[in-house]
């Protein structure tokens, strides 16, 4: 069978989506999305991501660093070899190429504002704002926890294609396709084309989705090595060569020809007016407290514990779904697009499921959104007593909650062994009390405590 390096990139996108899914199948040695994973035990970070994070919380975290430097050394070896391997987009995207044969011609230039529009917004609104909206992470977190509403960026996604912007997404919109791009320069594998084999057929050319003129150059001048900064290496070009003239190549060499970093001219924007946007921004950022705002705004939900203020919480998550998936009693939801700025975030609903306060979550967080307490130190909400609809109130005997409470008779006390009463300093906010009440609906409900340093919530 003819080796193709087409279907060997199929098989490993496919792959990595099969490996994300593991959790599914209750295998827990890799959890997590391309925003953050943890893979035997190792922690992997989107650079991009760590960015935001950074730049939202204006702290730094060294653990999260740390992932975050093992994926970028890989694709300073690999190129952009993420979009076209990789990429659960870029998958999507090849199978759209499949459906649509005759494409309209659209130039392959890489515009380059979305990354730095999405670092600036980052800083100054104190979001990761790409990690909210993120494709790939809405992609892996709709196959691990369900659909929502948020699917829908994958019709536009698509629309792009259709509409004749072949690779749109990836050429003008996508942030983390620019920061591989801006990588690539240092890359050592590159196209090799052996000029004797070359029949200058210009076959791969006409395949080249990213940067066909660059290879052009390439096939038809002196230069063997092509290492433009668009190219995915994904292989298309070596697999239509008749002359099997192309091939992969360690090279450290650049050839600065080819390695120029390309803008379109439509795209282009001047360096002072640059610099004066970003300053303008970032100065905003420092004097008005956009994420206060923000999380003033956005629906109040009970986060997990060790979570630590709202506002913080919302600059540090990263919409991983680690704590999602660690989570035994399968406790944790992900927040979908009906509640705004809570998209991607994790959330629980006590009368559904209780929180057994089992700490998990917090030691798979890699930015610190959620910090290791102790079980007595963790303050989700506290607990609330209807006395109009608990039985015990009534007269009726019913001590469901102060039974089942994990901490029994330090949260919950019975006041003259008839009447639960809740210590508002003790008591955790872990739902179990709601979960267990026998009204419907409960008489006693977990409430966000406003000045816990562990709690998120507005009321």
């Amino acid at each position: 069978m003819k080796f193709s390096w087409r279907l060997l990139r199929h098989f490993v996108q496919a792959g990595m989506i099969i490996l994300f899914l593991l959790p599914l199948a209750g295998c827990y040695q890799v959890i997590g999305t391309l925003s953050s994973s943890r893979i035997l035990g190792i922690t992997f970070t989107d650079p991009l991501a760590f960015l935001e994070v950074m730049l939202a919380s204006k702290s730094l975290t060294f653990s999260f660093l740390l992932g975050a430097l093992l994926i970028v050394f890989l694709y300073i070896l690999l190129g952009k070899a993420f979009c076209s391997w990789i990429c659960p987009v870029g998958f999507l995207i090849e199978g759209v190429d499949s459906l649509k044969k005759s494409w309209k011609k659209d130039d392959q230039k890489q515009y380059y504002w979305a990354l730095p529009l999405c670092l600036i917004l980052s800083f100054t609104l104190g979001i990761p704002v790409f990690q909210v909206v993120s494709p790939l992470g809405i992609i892996y977190r709709s196959l691990l926890f369900g659909v929502g509403l948020e699917i829908l960026i994958f019709l536009f996604i698509v629309a792009m294609e259709f509409a004749g912007h072949k690779r749109g997404w990836c050429r003008i919109l996508c942030p983390i396709g620019i920061f591989y791009t801006l990588m690539a320069r240092w890359s050592p594998l590159k196209i090799h084309c052996d000029k004797e084999k070359c029949v200058k057929c210009l076959k791969c050319v006409k395949k080249c989705d990213y940067t066909s003129e660059g290879l052009k150059k390439t096939v038809l001048g002196t230069d063997e090595y092509f290492s433009s900064n668009l190219c995915t290496r994904c292989g298309r070009c070596i697999d239509v060569c008749p002359a099997k003239a192309l091939q992969f190549s360690w090279k450290h060499r650049i050839p600065q020809e080819n390695n120029r970093i390309d803008v379109s001219e439509s795209g282009a924007i001047s360096r002072r007016k640059v610099i004066e946007g970003a300053g303008i921004l970032a100065v905003a950022g420092i004097i008005y407290p956009h994420s206060q705002a923000l999380a003033a705004v956005t629906p109040g939900v009970l986060r997990p514990p060790g979570a630590v203020q709202k506002d913080e919480f919302l600059a540090k998550c990263i919409r991983c779904g680690k704590c999602i998936e660690i989570c035994p009693d399968k406790t944790l939801l992900n927040a979908h697009l009906d509640q705004g700025l809570n998209l991607g975030t994790p959330y629980f609903i006590p009368r559904q499921t209780p929180c057994s306060l089992c700490m998990k979550c917090p030691e798979v967080c890699p930015t610190g959104a959620l910090k290791p307490l102790d079980m007595r130190e963790v303050k989700i909400g506290v607990a609330e007593i209807d006395k109009d609809r608990c039985y015990a109130y009534k007269g009726d005997v019913c001590r469901s909650c102060y039974n089942n409470c994990p901490l029994i008779d330090e949260a919950i006390q019975m006041e003259s062994f008839q009447y639960p009463v809740i210590n508002s300093q003790i008591c955790t906010g872990c739902g179990i009390c709601e979960y267990y009440c026998v009204t419907d609906p409960p008489a006693i409900q977990i409430k966000p405590l406003k000045d816990s340093p562990h709690v998120n919530l507005i009321g």
